[in-house]
């Protein structure tokens, strides 16, 4: 019984230090057939599909870019970041979430948006290594449990790989630049 209680001691205290508090909330959607969560103080806000502009050599991943409150951002492609080549087409319920990781704002193209949960703590598994071998679970923090549920939880800072990320900068700085050169001649016009 001793080591069931350090076994749970340590579950929590994994928990912990990977951000899972007492309650947590997130926000679920639909990618494919799964269903995910992403912690909702990261959403900045969740808006309706439309065309990202295209960026022209960038990684499939990255649809392109939209302007989100004045401000260049580039959306991520979560079917091509998967590796889920399915024949989905965007329809009335696609949305993309824009999410702020790392002072970095990104959306994330999904299905569609299921529903705002919280789990207790008891509730989440943390992704065990041994179990990850067999699964691609590079970009997940844990997995919840609700009733008959499982929400695939993901780790924001993972969703993109460092090339991506660095890729994002790129785009995000270049589009800032050329938004400043025309505001200068637009002021000088």
């Amino acid at each position: 019984m001793k080591e069931q209680a350090g076994d749970s001691a340590l579950s929590v205290q994994n928990q912990h230090s990977i951000g899972f508090s007492a309650e947590n909330q997130y926000v679920t959607f639909w990618i494919g057939a799964e269903e995910y969560g992403i912690d909702i103080m990261l959403v900045q806000e969740i808006i309706r599909y439309h065309q990202p502009t295209r960026v022209f050599n960038s990684n499939p991943v990255i649809s392109g870019v939209i302007n989100f409150r004045g401000k260049v951002i580039p959306v991520i492609n979560m079917h091509h970041k998967f590796n889920l080549h399915s024949t989905q087409e965007y329809d009335e319920f696609t949305v993309i979430i824009v999410i702020e990781v790392n002072n970095k704002t990104m959306g994330m193209i999904v299905d569609r948006v299921s529903d705002i949960m919280s789990f207790q703590a008891e509730n989440i598994q943390v992704v065990d290594r041994e179990f990850a071998d067999d699964i691609r679970s590079e970009h997940l923090k844990g997995m919840a449990k609700s009733a008959d549920r499982i929400i695939l939880l993901l780790d924001p800072e993972r969703v993109l790989s460092f090339a991506e990320l660095k890729q994002v900068r790129e785009i995000t700085a270049k589009h800032a630049a050329a938004g400043e050169a025309l505001e200068n001649l637009l002021e000088k016009a």
